[in-house]
């Protein structure tokens, strides 16, 4: 495992052997929005060292507080791109049924298909199957 960005509210890893770059977001909530939104373009960025187009991406929220104020709504359209993108697939592991119908909102009004879900296992699986990305 390569260790890309480790802070205190996300860790950011790469798995070489199956190809999934891994953010973990902790339980600790941003002190504002602007925080949100600066500590997850430092994930983007530490993704960014990496050939995006290779790998697919485990977004790890269980400990995550949700929020859905509205701040915080813009302030996750504007991250989703550039931190979801280029990747071969996408999934969410989220802890409750509430979090993923907020993150299938979300993935609605992006237009792009992505997995949901509260089963890890069943999630990699899915990353694990994703077609290899012809250049």
């Amino acid at each position: 495992m390569l260790e890309l960005l480790r802070n205190a509210h996300h860790t950011v890893t790469i798995d070489p052997v199956s190809q999934i770059a891994r953010v973990t977001r902790s339980a600790l909530p941003s002190e504002s929005v602007a925080q949100f939104e600066e500590l997850w373009m430092e994930v983007s960025r530490a993704l960014d060292r990496v050939d995006r187009h290779r790998l697919c991406l485990l977004i790890d929220l269980r400990a995550a507080v949700g929020r859905n104020d509205p701040q915080f709504e813009a302030a996750m359209q504007r991250i989703r791109p550039p931190v979801m993108g280029r990747f071969r697939r996408v999934a969410i592991l989220v802890r409750t049924t509430a979090g993923a119908l907020q993150i299938q909102r979300h993935f609605r009004e992006d237009g792009i298909d992505r997995m949901i879900g509260s089963d890890e296992a069943r999630l990699l699986d899915y990353l694990r199957e994703a077609p290899a990305r012809v250049r």
